[in-house]
């Protein structure tokens, strides 16, 4: 059910940058990640939420880009697309080859996920949210686009600059409720006319239907 006001900031920050919530510090870094004759990969800014970041990337091309956006989580890897990855200074990694899905625990490895993108044909902007912020040391962003002839190309950013910008993020209203139930959307039903209330609805489970002898 569409929620009628805002709950307060929950804290799972895997799940996706708080933009509700939260304005991001922003570190305007513009840095080419790839290269090649007819097309470039570039990190335009790095929003930095309070434990996670989202890469500004701009994609940019010489000759018309069909098929929908270059970079894309898709169920069976293809190695000749626009592929981003991270890898933090522990040596942890992640990147758009996979399909990441949100998780209601906190995950054991660091997060990736590619946000929707826009532009026009010989130019796309697409955000990649980052889970977690790196440690202190050199966090390694890494791009490949085999079929506009970029190769693996690794790029160097300091991950202690990172972390320190995480502290200017600012969180537009402190102090708001949290949501009921433990961080997890329920249902509110009107009470019947005898006057009970609003309830909490809990859907029952589905018990699996045995089949008769002549099905």
């Amino acid at each position: 059910m569409r929620e009628q006001e805002l709950f307060g900031y929950e804290e799972r920050p895997w799940i996706g940058p708080p933009s509700d919530h939260i304005v991001p510090a922003l570190l305007p870094w513009a840095v080419p990640l790839g290269r090649a004759e007819r097309a470039i990969v570039a990190l335009r800014a790095v929003e930095v939420w309070p434990e996670a970041m989202t890469l500004v990337l701009g994609v940019y091309s010489r000759d018309a880009m069909e098929g929908g956006p270059p970079i894309a989580h898709r169920r069976v890897p293809d190695y000749r697309s626009l592929l981003v990855g991270v890898s933090f200074p522990d040596g942890s990694r992640a990147s758009s080859e996979s399909i990441s899905v949100p998780t209601a625990g906190q995950p054991d490895e660091p997060v990736l996920r590619v946000q929707s993108g826009g532009g026009t044909q010989f130019h796309q902007e697409h955000r990649i949210f980052v889970w977690p912020l790196p440690s202190d040391g050199q966090m390694e962003i890494i791009v490949q686009w085999l079929e506009r002839g970029i190769p693996e190309t690794h790029n160097g950013f300091d991950g202690a600059r990172i972390r320190a910008a995480a502290n200017e993020a600012g969180e537009l209203w402190p102090g708001l409720p949290r949501r009921p139930g433990n961080g997890v959307a329920m249902r509110q039903i009107a009470g019947s006319a005898g006057g009970f209330g609003p309830a909490l609805r809990q859907l029952p489970q589905r018990t699996p239907r045995a089949a008769a002898p002549d099905e």
